[in-house]
Order: C-alpha cells, then structure tokens, then sequence
C-alpha cells in the first residue's frame, strides 16, 4: 500500500462507498466502480474478514494493508498476551493489533515501525479506536534500541519471518530485526522481553537460545496451534523455565522445565470408554503424556489421544465417548457401516499413515454426517474407534 492508497481510502467519500456496501461481495463492488474501484472493494474484503479476527477494527472501520492484516494476530490470540506496566515497546508493530492490546494495560506504549506507510496507517488505526496512549515511530528496532535512553518494563517483538525472494523463515538469526543479536541491547533497556516465534517453532530451541529461565506459551484458538511466545526474564534470580499451553478464550495448563513429573502412569489396556483429544498446544508442547500422568488417564503418545475409562470433570480439550474400539481392518469396517446404513462419517486421525480422503474410500464413505470415528497407531497397531457425541468438558 502507498501513502496516496491510504489518502484515497481515508477520503469520506470512499468510506462512505465501503459502508454502503459492507455486505456485498467485493467483486460486484469493484464491477460496479470500474478500474477504480479495485483499492476499495480489497478494503472491503478485508474489513469482512475482521469481522471474526479483529472486531474491534471492524468497528472503527480502520484501514486494512492485505499483508499487515494476515501477518497480524487476532484480537482474541493477542489478549493471551496478559502483561502490565508503565511503558511497552512494540518493536515490530506492523497493523499494531498487540499493540493496541498493550494499550489497555500499559500507561504508555511505544510502536516502532519500520515501513513509513505502514507506520502511517497503524497512527491512524489508534485514532479511528480511539487509542491515545500510543506513540508510532517511523524506525528500525535496531535503531530505535541503540538511541533509546529510559526504562521499559517490556519489550515486545514479533519478528518479520521472509528472507530474500519473500521466502518463509524460521530460525530468529534470519528473521528481521534479529532478536538473537539484539537481545543484549534490548535487556539493558528493559526488565521484561517477550519474542513471538513462528507457531511452527521448536520448543527445545527457545531454551537453547534463550535460556533454562525463560517462560514459553503455546497459544492455540480454535484447534489451531497460532502462536509460540518466549518470556525472557532479565532478572539473573529469576525462577526456573516452564511452558504454558493456552487454548484462547478457554484456559491454561503450566508445567515446570524437567520437573520431575512422571512422563506416564498407566499401560494400555483395553477396553476404554472415552477418547480424549487434547488441546493442540499441549500437543505442539509435547506435553500429552505429562498431563495423562495428571489426569491418570493412558497417553497414546506426546502428541496423540489420549483413553480413560471414565470420563473426565476436566479436560483440557475435546472428550467423546467411544462406542466401539477394535482393530482398523478396512473391509470389515466397510462391511459393518454398510450394514448399520452409514454412508458419512467425521474423520479424526492422530499419528495414522493414511490421510482422511483416503481412509473414506477404504471405508466406502463421504466424509461428513453426525457420526464420528478416529483412528491412531498404539503400540504399533492401528486402530479405529466408533465415537459418540463430544462431551462437552470443562478446561
């Protein structure tokens, strides 16, 4: 997006032509403009998409780059982000979504943007919010870091993962800024960092590069694994590592770093009652086996189901009764959904060699319809369960 893109956008004439059609499809609107008529109608398309990732500019009906609104968190993801304080340094601020979230428990937020138009538009986004504890500065963290002279009580970051030719990176010595080489200078300055990886990010190397004191949250939403932050203390006293799984909106799990926790507590032996699906960031954590130990429940394995005999008051996750469990033989399968009349089934799979599309043409099926099967390797054998309807489970 250019500056004279945000000028035309701002103009009320154009934000009066994107309410008035805030319902329609954005190709009848860029038909319906012309040539130009193709800025407007991408606004449109992405203030649509706000409305469930972050109502909040929705409302205000803030200008929205297509590369800044996917790269952003959601509002609901970014309010896990639960920190306080007198001053925050957002050093990668982007479309400014943490930012604004740090705004509501910070007395003052500084937002250091690279990108003078994206810089720009997130200024005026805090306005049309109706945010005014925020500062926008048009500049690199690098620099920003080096010429800073006061105290923050965090620094934030969430590093730009595209190398050369736009390619995705993963590891932080190629992300921008370089937070592994910006990291001495940035604790001189605050008493708090906080890094957002990418979610694909290994846990093992957080502690690796960061230390046996860091805190690291796996934040999920919606069955999906959205982001992985590193509490970086600058305190040398401060208390050992631990990872927080975080299902947004739905509650945590802490366990301690190496804490002695037993791994698993019980063998597998059959028959089960229920099917516990646990949180993808419990998952992501390789945790599964520490929280059955919890729970007394069988983990199939650190990343997988997990089977108990009784149903849980408690799961951090999904809980669905098992109405059968034997061993995956597809024509026998095949035989017996035909016979009970079932030609649509959901299809869960953990740690299975073959994908959904091809188990339904095992099973002779189409994937859909109110009953449910999952199936998963245990102890080297497939099986496949006949679910229930989920048990809905407090977290």
């Amino acid at each position: 997006m250019t500056h004279e893109e945000v000028d035309w956008l701002l103009r009320e004439e154009s934000r009066q032509t994107v309410l008035k059609y805030l319902d329609e499809r954005p190709e009848r609107l860029a038909l319906r403009l012309g040539g130009g008529g193709a800025l407007l109608a991408t606004q449109l398309k992405y203030l649509q998409r706000a409305r469930t990732k972050l109502p909040s500019y929705y409302r205000a009906r803030c200008i929205l780059p297509p590369l800044a609104f996917e790269q952003a968190s959601s509002e609901a993801v970014a309010a896990e982000k639960r920190y306080g304080g007198a001053l925050c340094i957002d050093l990668t601020c982007g479309l400014g979504v943490d930012s604004a979230h740090f705004s509501k428990s910070f007395d003052r937020v500084i937002a250091v943007e690279r990108d003078p138009v994206t810089a720009r538009v997130a200024a005026v986004n805090f306005s049309l919010l109706g945010i005014s504890n925020i500062e926008v500065v048009n500049d690199s963290a690098e620099h920003f870091i080096e010429s800073f002279s006061g105290t923050a009580d965090l620094v934030y970051a969430d590093p730009a993962r595209r190398g050369e030719g736009n390619r995705k990176v993963f590891r932080f010595e190629e992300c921008s800024p370089d937070i592994v080489s910006l990291l001495p200078a940035i604790r001189e300055k605050t008493r708090r960092v906080v890094v957002k990886a990418s979610p694909l990010f290994d846990i093992d190397e957080a502690f690796r590069l960061f230390g046996d004191r860091i805190t690291v949250d796996i934040v999920s939403r919606q069955g999906e694994c959205k982001e992985v932050l590193i509490d970086v203390p600058s305190a040398p006293d401060a208390p050992a590592g631990s990872v927080r799984a975080v299902a947004a909106g739905c509650g945590s799990l802490v366990f301690g770093r190496g804490d002695g926790e037993p791994a698993q507590t019980s063998d597998f032996e059959p028959p089960y009652g229920y099917l516990l699906v646990p949180d993808v960031s419990l998952c992501k954590a390789r945790l599964v086996r520490r929280y059955a130990a919890r729970i007394g429940c069988y983990a199939v394995s650190q990343s997988g189901y997990c089977l108990s005999r009784q149903a849980p008051d408690r799961f951090f996750g999904r809980v669905y009764p098992i109405r059968e469990m034997a061993f995956y033989q597809p024509k026998k399968l095949k035989q017996a959904l035909k016979a009970a009349g079932i030609s649509r089934c959901n299809l869960l799979k953990k740690e299975f060699p073959f994908d959904a599309e091809r188990i339904a043409r095992a099973l002779g099926i189409r994937q859909g319809g109110d009953d449910s099967f999952a199936f998963t390797r245990i102890e080297g054998k497939l099986y496949a369960l006949m679910l229930g309807e989920e048990i809905p489970s407090k977290r």
